[in-house]
C-alpha cells in the first residue's frame, strides 16, 4: 500500500513538471543535434519572437483559470498597434503608448463586462470582439500600414542589456508580477476559486463577476503590452498583424499544464509552454521542415497536451470520489 502511494506520488511530481522536462529535453536536442540552434542569431530571434506570445499567454493563463478563453487577443494586438501609430506620428511617444494601450483595455473591459454579466459564453463574447477589434483596426487605418518614424521607439523594440532583449525582461518582470499577484494577493486566489468552482466561490461570498471582470481586463493589458513591443520591432503599426496569436497563447498556455476546465496552473508552466514552441518553431525551421508540416506537428501537440489535461482532470475527479466514499 505504502509503495503504490510512493509511485503515485511520483507519478504526480513527474506530471505536475512535464512541461518542465520537455522544454529540458528539447534544450539538449537542440544543442546536440541541430546545427546553428545555440548560435547568438537563433537564440535572441526566440527571445524576440517568444517575449511577445509570452506576454499574450500570461494573458490567456489568467482568463483560463475563471475556466474562460479569450479569442481576440490577436485583433487586440492589431488595434494597439494601429492606434499607437497613428497618434504617435501626431502627438509623441508616450501618448501613442498610453492610447494604445488604453483601447485595447477598454475592449477587454467590455468583454469582461459581456461575460461576467450576461449569460453569453466566453468563446462566442470574445470571438464577436475579434471581429469588432479587427474591423475597427482595418477601418482606422484604411486597411493599411501605417508607418513609425520615431527613433526611440523604433531602437526600443531591438533594444537589450547584456545581450538579452529588453522585451524579454519586461515579459520576465510580468511574470514575476503576475506570480505574486496570483499566490499572493486576494483576487488571484478567488481567481483560481472561480475557476475551480464558481457555485461554490459565490456561495463563499466571493464576487464572481469582478473576478471574471478582472481576468478579461488584464488579458487584454498584456496584451496590449505585447502590441506596443511588436510595433515597435515592425516599425509600423498594421491593422492584418496578430493573426493566430490568440492560437499560439493558448497552445502555450495547455501545453504548459494548464487545465482548459479553469482553475488549475501555474506561471511556471506558462513559461514553459511558450518556450517549448519557441524551441520547436527554432528546431523545425533549422531542420529545413516545411511550414505545412510544422503546422500539422505544433496541432498533434497540442491535441496531446488537452488530452492529458483532460486524463489528469478525470483521474482527480475519480481520487475525490475515493476519498468521499472512503
Amino acid at each position: 500500500m505504502k509503495s503504490s502511494r510512493t509511485s503515485q506520488e511520483i507519478i504526480q511530481r513527474i506530471q505536475n513538471y512535464s512541461a518542465l522536462i520537455v522544454l529540458l529535453v528539447l534544450l539538449i536536442y537542440g544543442a546536440v543535434g541541430v546545427r546553428h540552434f545555440l548560435s547568438k542569431m537563433n537564440l535572441t530571434a526566440i527571445l524576440y519572437q517568444y517575449s511577445i506570445i509570452g506576454l499574450l499567454a500570461l494573458g490567456q493563463f489568467i482568463v483560463v483559470l475563471t475556466a474562460g478563453i479569450d479569442l481576440s487577443q490577436g485583433s487586440l494586438l492589431a488595434l494597439t498597434s494601429i492606434t499607437s501609430a497613428l497618434v504617435m506620428t501626431r502627438y509623441g511617444i508616450v501618448a501613442g503608448v498610453l492610447c494604445g494601450v488604453a483601447i485595447a483595455t477598454a475592449m477587454g473591459l467590455l468583454s469582461g463586462l459581456l461575460v461576467s454579466r450576461t449569460p453569453m459564453p466566453p468563446f462566442l463574447v470574445t470571438l464577436g470582439m475579434m471581429g469588432i477589434a479587427r474591423g475597427l483596426a482595418m477601418q482606422i487605418a484604411n486597411a493599411k500600414p501605417v508607418p513609425v518614424y520615431n527613433e526611440s521607439f523604433l531602437d526600443f523594440g531591438y533594444a537589450s542589456f547584456l545581450k538579452v532583449p529588453i522585451s524579454t525582461y519586461i515579459w520576465v518582470g510580468a511574470c514575476l508580477i503576475i506570480f505574486f499577484f496570483l499566490s499572493r494577493r486576494p483576487m488571484g486566489r478567488y481567481i483560481y476559486a472561480v475557476g475551480s468552482s464558481e457555485e461554490n466561490s459565490r456561495l463563499s461570498g466571493i464576487k464572481v463577476h469582478t473576478v471574471k471582470l478582472t481576468a478579461y481586463v488584464l488579458s487584454a493589458f498584456l496584451t496590449a503590452i505585447g502590441g506596443i513591443i511588436w510595433t515597435s520591432r515592425l516599425g509600423s503599426g498594421s491593422p492584418v498583424g496578430g493573426v493566430n496569436y490568440e492560437l499560439e497563447s493558448i497552445a502555450a498556455v495547455v501545453v504548459g499544464g494548464c487545465s482548459l476546465f479553469g482553475g488549475k496552473g501555474r506561471v511556471d508552466g506558462v513559461v514553459a509552454g511558450v518556450l517549448i514552441f519557441g524551441l520547436i518553431n527554432s528546431i523545425l525551421n533549422l531542420s529545413g521542415i516545411s511550414p505545412f508540416w510544422q503546422g500539422m506537428i505544433k496541432g498533434v501537440i497540442v491535441l496531446v497536451a488537452v488530452a492529458l489535461s483532460q486524463l489528469r482532470t478525470r483521474e482527480a475527479a475519480v481520487a475525490r470520489e475515493e476519498l468521499q466514499h472512503a
